[in-house]
């Protein structure tokens, strides 16, 4: 078995470099998250161990999943070999394994003893509702194939042993409850809080709905999760998970929920959503409490690393020679998307972008690039719009989409307007690019003696 878990990840990320430590008290609400905000302004993304917030109980880490190159750490890879890695394993899932029992279960608390109010649950940006759990990766089971479906969700505190939940109408768990409902019964949920980032970045992988992601989850990290049976649904969670909320979505309770600071970096607003009835705590004798930063590059690179996977390979149906494919934290890491091409056919940027639109409906703009621009850097494909693209004929609009809900321009709850830019050059008769010989060769560190 791999031994990968929260804790294994954070000694690792502290031995690169990639983690600081907050010993300074700090409320949980804002205090915690003006750190986070004051790092991003400064365009600085270590991962967070805060040592004691609130009562002190329990250490919070949060930004964990703001940097790529950290994400390549948690799969052992350099960051220019993040998308390939990840792509590369989420096709080779590695069934789960049972195991009688694990760290998680150290501690169950049930009945009066609940109290969620106990755990350090941020609040992170100002016109938020309250507290929100913005890091619990819940499993539920499809009633009709008993197959599990993993997807990460907000929940806001709503009380002791209650918490909100935001199943989108896109989600696959808005798909699965729908058949609870329909039978006027409860849907079991467990959630998970607090594990190897690698375990998250494979329960967001944007697999067709009937695909187990605790697969994909040990794909990524490189040998079978361990899982134990909980205490109180009959449901299964990671063995060496640091928090499980065990419980049931209602078939009929409602509470309103929101506003939240989404990963647009905007306030999605007020609804009446479901509950969750908390109806057990398993947790380890110390859990770390794991947090999203949301509405911040924490919340966008976890959401919208696993979703390059699929665009990519719908792309490589329509263009064999494209080379990556990036949504840069500038769209969101959800609406717009670079794909940079080798460009073999005039027209063939055009079918690039239908196969990008085809395969994430969240996707609003889309940029072509020949393969030596660099699409990880707006600049160089600003620069490529700037220099070779003529809107007359390369740029062209789909009116009347469907988007994503929470996108601010959307009306009629989810319908936006989509764009596609072919940013390539002509296959002939265009100027060259200019660059110096010997540039590669030129040793920085002795010419500047380390500066």
């Amino acid at each position: 078995m791999s031994n990968k878990d929260l804790r294994s990840f954070l000694k690792e990320a502290e031995a690169h470099g990639e983690l600081a430590r907050i010993k300074e008290h700090l409320d949980p609400k804002f205090q915690a998250s003006a750190v986070l905000a004051k790092l991003e302004k400064e365009e600085r993304y270590p991962a967070c161990l805060f040592e004691n917030v609130g009562d002190g109980a329990y250490p919070v880490v949060s930004n964990l999943f703001a940097s790529r190159k950290r994400l390549a750490l948690a799969l052992g890879c350099e960051e220019p070999e993040l998308n390939a890695v990840y792509r590369e394993r989420e096709d080779k899932r590695i069934e789960p394994v049972m195991v009688p029992d694990g760290p998680v279960q150290e501690v169950v608390l049930t009945g009066d003893d609940i109290d969620l109010t106990k755990f350090p649950i941020l609040t992170h940006n100002a016109l938020d509702a309250g507290p929100y759990v913005t890091c619990g990766a819940s499993v539920t089971k499809d009633p009709d194939t008993g197959i599990r479906n993993i997807g990460v969700y907000r929940h806001q505190l709503h009380g002791k042993n209650k918490l909100g939940i935001h199943m989108s109408e896109a989600s696959h768990v808005n798909y699965i409850y729908g058949k609870y409902e329909a039978q006027g019964k409860d849907m079991p949920i467990a959630i998970t809080i607090g594990h190897h980032p690698a375990f998250y970045l494979g329960c967001l992988s944007f697999v067709p709905v009937g695909v187990d992601e605790y697969g994909v989850a040990g794909a990524l990290m490189g040998a079978p999760l361990e899982l134990v049976k909980c205490k109180t649904c009959d449901l299964e969670v990671p063995a060496d998970a640091e928090i499980v909320l065990e419980g049931y979505v209602s078939a009929t309770e409602r509470q309103m929920e929101a506003p939240f600071g989404e990963f647009t970096t905007m306030y999605g607003g007020p609804h009446m959503y479901h509950v969750v009835t908390v109806t057990a705590i398993t947790m380890r004798k110390m859990p770390i409490y794991l947090d999203c930063f949301s509405g911040h590059l924490d919340h966008q690179l976890l959401g919208g690393t696993g979703r390059l996977s699929v665009i990519y390979k719908t792309v490589r149906m329509a263009c064999p020679t494209v080379k990556d494919v990036f949504m840069a934290p500038s769209g969101c890491c959800r609406m717009s998307c670079y794909v940079s091409i080798h460009k073999r056919h005039e027209g063939e940027a055009k079918n690039v972008i239908g196969a990008v639109l085809a395969s994430d409906p969240f996707i609003k703009y889309v940029v072509v690039v020949d393969d030596d621009v660099n699409i990880f850097s707006d600049s160089a494909v600003i620069l490529a719009i700037a220099t070779r693209h003529h809107p007359e004929q390369d740029a062209f609009m789909i009116k009347n989409a469907k988007g994503h809900p929470l996108d601010p321009t959307a009306y009629n709850g989810y319908v936006v307007t989509k764009v596609g830019i072919d940013a390539t050059k002509p296959l002939k008769d265009f100027p060259e690019t200019v660059e110096v010989p010997g540039t590669d060769e030129v040793d920085l560190d002795r010419l500047l003696g380390g500066m």
